[in-house]
């Protein structure tokens, strides 16, 4: 073993102290890749970990929930408890709540306060009780409207003033008690289910009722229990296996989480290259000593040994550089991602970034593998040379000049395999094989830089004599003739160039694109909605007397209404919403799939059945014009016809719009979620 580490030491470590500048650069270049696949790893754990965590927690154990669109009407809960089971039922009101002072939107949940209260006691040590606990003796204080309880990690106490927003109107509330947030989750508004009612504006529904089944009845399965309940339920009302709607945001976000990972390993190709050509000059420096360890009786296996060891040490090297590296980056992105998932996909606060075993393997995995893997073409290169061909420095610069004819063809059959990989379907919803056409496009770049790097400096050599004199001429003969280590410090410079040439026209396309759809859907001269932070699943109303009264005001022509519900279609969330048509001008100009007219698509909305849906939701569903959608809407099912499919570029869940007089036919809710109001030519 000493005796292999000694010429290991010499040929392979020594050489690299020698040479600081570029061993750190490569090092450098490794723990970045690294620093971006683990950041990307942490912030995406953190920023989708979490949905609805204060609702979920304060659910309790339970088997079964019953949903429907715009709400369960309350009397089933009470139909579901008469039943002759030995089942728990629970109803809950849910939504958000805006703090007035600081604008920050937190979980409203309403609760029936007596039969919850022992789920609210914040249990702490030494017998303090306070709180909801301590509250129990006070029917008043239980049911009054303006009765409020709070996790601790909001910071308040009992006794003191709470300023809501709840929807459109602001109240101020008594905090009678906190609870404990369980897991450092974030702390949510709870009260009264019958105060939650009124604070909504939605009485005789409940958002959720909640069934749980007796957890020792091993005699009747799950199944069963939810085939007893859906009998007694009216069409529209969904029952569902509870924590249902976690489970359809883990399945939307997989895409997100998906891409990001993919994304992250860009990083590591670039320095993939870098690995390869730093292994690759120490072979053509080292060939000399090559030879003179195999002419004194070193195996071929020794010299890979010693070339993938020299790799490895660099890898673990920039690998232990990339983890603190990587820690701070995610501290920075996980951020910004929660705010990209709640715009698009749901609300989440993001969670605590948790450094386990598994990220540090990940990280380690990544510098490493990837630098064997890079270093193993010269290291095996390296390994088969025989001792007399290793004393010829120039040979096999020579041999690459020879064959970069034969490179040309195996460049030729790469980019037939990157076209033929781009036009194969997904498979399970990936592209995976516009992955593999991605690699395979950046091998025949590689494969085909050095018969370019050749053609192009002896078609320029008399020009850049001419222009920069001989020097520049020098300059180009030497690299024509390293081409082995020159081509892939080309090839690596221009696949980070392709790759940041190919986001900026991506981002470029994507962004004129969006601001020509903004022009055309976005016609109004104000939009209002209640005050919080935007999300794609949290839509507050606006009462129905506000929206009249502003329709009333002098200078404004046109008043529009949209209201917007989330719903389940297929196991995956989407949103249902309504638009303004009957009896006033509509200055939406939609562009339609089919690429009809505005006006006619709109036209049998009006008095129909029918329904236009968003891009995303045509592709996520594989629905096209004059397909149906069966939608549960109130206590109903019913069926409706798609009658085109409009770009949508603000919901990555997908849209379905239907005229509103058909939605109140079902959902008969008249406050809007967004008004919009053009003001009088004259």
């Amino acid at each position: 073993m000493i005796a292999c580490a000694r010429p290991f030491w010499r040929l392979m470590v020594k050489p690299l102290a020698a040479e600081p500048v570029r061993t750190a650069l490569t090092v450098f270049a490794v723990a970045l890749g690294v620093a971006v696949v683990l950041a990307m790893e942490l912030a995406g754990n953190a920023a989708t970990g979490s949905f609805h965590s204060s609702l979920e927690t304060l659910s309790g154990e339970q088997n079964f929930e019953v949903t429907a669109t715009g709400g369960v009407p309350e009397e089933l809960a009470g139909k579901l408890a008469s039943l002759p089971y030995n089942w728990s039922v629970t109803a809950r009101m849910e939504d958000f709540a805006v703090l007035a002072d600081t604008k920050r939107t937190i979980p409203l949940i309403g609760l029936d306060l007596i039969a919850e209260s022992g789920r609210l006691a914040p249990e702490k040590p030494g017998g303090d009780t306070h709180g909801v606990a301590g509250a129990e003796s006070s029917m008043e204080s239980l049911m009054a409207r303006d009765s409020i309880w709070v996790g601790e990690s909001l910071g308040k106490r009992p006794g003191e003033t709470l300023q809501l927003l709840v929807n459109d109107r602001p109240g101020k509330y008594i905090i009678r008690g906190t609870y404990r947030d369980a897991n450092g989750n974030e702390s949510a508004i709870v009260m009264d289910i019958a105060s939650a009612q009124y604070a909504l504006r939605r009485s005789g529904r409940v958002d959720r009722i909640y069934l749980r089944v007796p957890p020792n009845d091993s005699s009747t399965s799950l199944e069963e229990w939810q085939r007893r309940a859906q009998q007694v339920l009216p069409a529209g009302v969904l029952i569902r296996n509870a924590g249902a709607s976690t489970g359809e945001n883990r399945k939307m976000l997989a895409g997100f989480r998906w891409n990001l990972s993919l994304l992250s390993y860009i990083a590591l190709v670039v320095g993939a290259f870098l690995i390869y050509n730093t292994i690759s000059v120490s072979v053509v420096r080292r060939r000399a000593e090559i030879g003179i360890a195999r002419a004194l009786g070193a195996s071929r296996r020794q010299v890979l040994g010693a070339f993938l060891g020299e790799a490895a040490f660099i890898g673990m090297a920039g690998a232990l550089l990339g983890i603190p590296l990587g820690r701070m980056m995610a501290s920075a992105a996980v951020k910004l991602m929660g705010t990209t998932v709640s715009m698009l996909y749901v609300t989440s606060r993001p969670g605590t970034m948790e450094f386990t075993p598994w990220s540090a393997a990940l990280a380690l995995f990544a510098g490493t593998g990837v630098t064997l893997l890079s270093a193993w073409s010269p290291a095996h290169e390296a390994a088969l040379v025989a001792p007399v061909e290793a004393m010829a420095r120039g040979r096999r610069e020579f041999e690459v000049r020879s064959s970069k004819t034969s490179s040309l063809w195996f460049s030729l059959l790469f980019a037939l395999g990157a076209a033929a990989a781009s036009r194969l379907p997904p498979i399970g919803g990936k592209p995976v094989f516009g992955y593999c056409a991605t690699l395979f496009i950046v091998a025949a770049g590689v494969l085909a830089i050095p018969a370019f790097v050749d053609a192009s400096m002896r078609a320029t050599s008399n020009l850049l004599k001419k222009l920069l004199g001989v020097e520049a001429l020098l300059a180009g003969r030497s690299l024509c003739g390293s081409l082995r280590r020159t081509s892939v410090l080309v090839a690596a410079l221009s696949t980070a160039v392709a790759m940041m040439t190919a986001v900026g026209i991506m981002v470029g396309s994507f962004r004129q694109t969006v601001v020509s759809w903004m022009d055309s859907e976005l016609p109004a001269d104000l939009y209002l909605r209640p005050v919080g932070n935007p999300a794609a699943d949290q839509h507050p109303t606006i009462s129905p007397e506000l929206s009249d009264a502003i329709g009333k005001l002098r200078g404004v022509a046109v008043v529009q209404r949209l209201r917007a519900y989330e719903i389940s279609y297929e196991g995956m969330p989407a949103t249902l919403g309504s638009m303004d048509l009957e009896d006033r001008p509509v200055y939406r100009t939609s562009d339609f799939l089919s690429g009809r007219a505005t006006q006619t698509v709109l036209a049998e909305l009006r008095g129909a059945n029918n329904v236009i849906v968003s891009e995303p939701f045509a592709y996520k569903h594989h629905v096209k014009a004059g397909d149906s959608l069966q939608l549960a809407l109130g206590d109903f099912r019913q069926s409706f016809r798609i009658a085109d499919i409009y770009y949508d570029y603000s919901s990555e869940r997908g849209v379905i719009l239907m005229e509103r007089s058909l939605m109140l036919k079902y959902l008969p809710d008249p406050a809007p979620s967004n008004i919009s109001m053009a003001r009088s030519k004259c």
